[in-house]
């Protein structure tokens, strides 16, 4: 049902930012075997042992933001701040310009490592 819902999300985004919108649901459902996909505040989230990140349409653009962003080293400077503590956003440039996919993938796999730490840290704590 989610896929779906998701799926009907990403259609209704201006034509302009599709291509480069389902790209970048590739590149989070390929990131890690267990990542899953959800609609939730009727944005498609992405999970991989927690919420990880989300894909929104926001003042005209495409947005991604990283629940735990703050945690994010970002070497290639791909983040954004917001007023929310802990999520970065990564704005896609507009098509035609190039996104650096490479440098997208590298920050996604961090992602994948920082909710995988956390989730440890989780599992420690409640032992202990």
């Amino acid at each position: 049902m989610d896929g779906a819902r998701a799926a009907a999300w990403f259609e209704s985004l201006p034509g302009v930012w599709q291509d480069r919108a389902w790209r970048i649901r590739e590149l989070l459902l390929d990131a890690a075997p267990a990542m899953t996909e959800r609609i939730r505040y009727g944005l498609p989230f992405y999970d991989h042992r927690s919420w990880m990140a989300y894909v929104s349409f926001q003042k005209g653009r495409l947005v991604l933001g990283f629940i735990q962003g703050k945690h994010l080293l970002d070497p290639d400077g791909l983040l954004e701040r917001t007023d929310h503590k802990l999520i970065r956003h990564y704005l896609p440039p507009l098509p035609p310009a190039r996104m650096d996919e490479q440098a997208l993938r590298r920050l996604i796999a961090e992602a994948v490592l920082v909710n995988e730490e956390m989730a440890r840290a989780s599992v420690r704590k409640r032992r202990s």
